[in-house]
């Protein structure tokens, strides 16, 4: 069976649904411009400038799939906050369905801000302070019971699942042990983006975890080429996966997949990273939806690759859109 072109494979995004589960985060920038020193300490002075608001943890996986065209579903819970209410429009406003986004009365939105300096003689900006306000409680059982009564009637009606596990509160063993035994029932594949132990995901067909959570499920350090492939064959058999595709930085990715040898993607794209934030979002979102089109996981991956190296050329939590993605492809000749 001949794979299907980049272009062929992006097409086929748009007849795609995905449901996206996990923690929902608004990621907050805050703009400013370095004015002085402060006379109560030796602290530099910020002049705030501007505010921007954009769809963090499992709503920018969403984001990702949504800007190439897929039709996309989110669960989860916000608060019932201007924070929580302004992710939902910014939600709604792209397309994404948020008929299974939960409101709770007696949480926060989780909401990590950053705040960005620079100064007169300096337009580019920069990172000097994250600012977490994340909401840690286990969510309620009625709420539990009600996102497990939408997993039962989302999934058979969707192609694929993504868990973005950004282990806040949502991802719990009981939404795990549901999402799982319903896909399995459904036969529908998994993707898993989780921050913590992948071991709590036996049987999910995909994984996109980045070096250190891979460092942290094995519990040890991985120094050498062989000690990573050694880490990859081990995962697969751990997980009874299909795939496991780990993220390495500005060392690329490293491909696993069943049956195959390691194959290893340098990291893609000219110029600079400008920030990070979010590319394992994009990496967990194309991967999957380069898959559902037919490309083998090795092609798979290498979209992915492409997708990332041009949401970190962009400041905060970004998506890529199909014609960046395919000049990242032309200008490395693939």
């Amino acid at each position: 069976m001949t794979s299907p072109s980049w272009q062929d494979a992006l097409a086929c995004f748009a007849s795609q649904r995905i449901l996206v589960i996990g923690d929902m985060v608004a990621d907050e920038h805050i703009f400013t411009r370095a004015s002085g020193v402060s006379r109560e300490a030796p602290l530099t002075v910020l002049q705030y400038v501007d505010r921007k608001l954009v769809p963090g943890g499992a709503t920018n996986v969403a984001r990702n799939a949504r800007a190439l065209g897929a039709e996309v579903w989110v669960t989860g819970v916000i608060g019932n906050d201007p924070i929580g209410h302004d992710l939902r429009q910014m939600l709604e406003d792209d397309g994404i369905d948020c008929g299974d986004l939960l409101a709770d009365e007696r949480r926060t939105t989780s909401t990590k801000t950053r705040i960005w300096a620079g100064g007169d003689q300096q337009p580019v900006q920069q990172q000097v302070c994250r600012l977490d306000r994340v909401e840690r409680e286990p969510i309620s059982t009625a709420l539990c019971r009600q996102v497990k009564a939408d997993l039962a009637t989302r999934i058979p009606q969707v192609d694929a699942i993504i868990i973005a596990d950004y282990e806040i509160s949502m991802v719990d063993d009981a939404i795990i042990e549901s999402v799982l035994q319903r896909a399995d029932t459904e036969q529908k594949p998994v993707t898993v983006d989780s921050h913590g132990n992948l071991a709590r995901f036996p049987g999910a067909a995909t994984f996109t975890p980045n070096q250190p959570e891979v460092e942290f499920t094995l519990g040890r350090t991985l120094e050498t080429r062989e000690e990573l492939e050694e880490a990859g064959a081990a995962l697969l058999d751990m997980l009874r996966t299909q795939v496991v595709l780990i993220t390495r930085g500005s060392e690329g990715m490293s491909l696993f997949a069943a049956g195959a040898v390691p194959y290893h993607i340098p990291a893609l794209g000219d110029g600079g990273i400008i920030d990070p934030t979010g590319a394992g979002d994009t990496v967990s979102a194309i991967l999957t939806l380069a898959l559902l089109a037919g490309l083998p996981p090795p092609r798979a991956a290498m979209l992915a690759a492409a997708a990332a190296s041009v949401v970190v050329r962009k400041l905060g939590a970004a998506v890529a859109a199909p014609d960046e993605i395919l000049a990242v492809l032309a200008s490395e000749k693939l």
